[in-house]
């Protein structure tokens, strides 16, 4: 009997621990915005990537306004993030890689929408992707961006 005792007191310390670690949304956006350098690049692409989670669940409930409202809030920060990360020139590469991961889950939430509400999230998969070749411009000089498709 003591060892289940023990095993459920350790659990239960681990998700308390665990649940601590989970900041709130407005908490995590408030320490964005007061942080500077690479460390607002990385905590603005946090909050990025939590926002877009949230707007999918509210696009999974049909609440598409406020979803699209988020989605916007998401492209916002992301532009934040590769400014922070220009500007101090720390956390480039890996400000590059989560715009990528970004776009990537935005282009996957989008297909699973009805074609009404496709457009939005598509245009910010775009304004994501020019973000990121901005990006990837002030990293390796203009020969860096994407050329234009034929």
């Amino acid at each position: 009997m003591q060892p289940q005792l023990r095993s459920a007191a350790l659990l239960l310390l681990l998700t308390c621990m665990a649940l601590a670690e989970i900041e709130s949304l407005p908490h995590l956006k408030a320490r964005a915005d007061a942080a500077h350098g690479g460390e607002q690049a990385k905590l603005c692409l946090e909050y990025a990537h939590r926002l877009l989670e949230d707007a999918n669940a509210l696009f999974s409930n049909g609440d598409v306004d406020k979803a699209q409202g988020q989605v916007t809030e998401v492209v916002e920060y992301s532009r934040k993030a590769a400014d922070a990360a220009s500007a101090s020139g720390k956390h480039l590469k890996q400000t590059e890689i989560e715009l990528r991961k970004l776009s990537k889950r935005m282009h996957d939430i989008a297909a699973t929408l009805s074609v009404e509400d496709r457009p939005p999230l598509k245009k910010a998969v775009n304004d994501i992707e020019q973000i990121r070749s901005d990006l990837l411009a002030t990293m390796f000089g203009p020969q860096a961006e994407p050329k234009e498709k034929p």
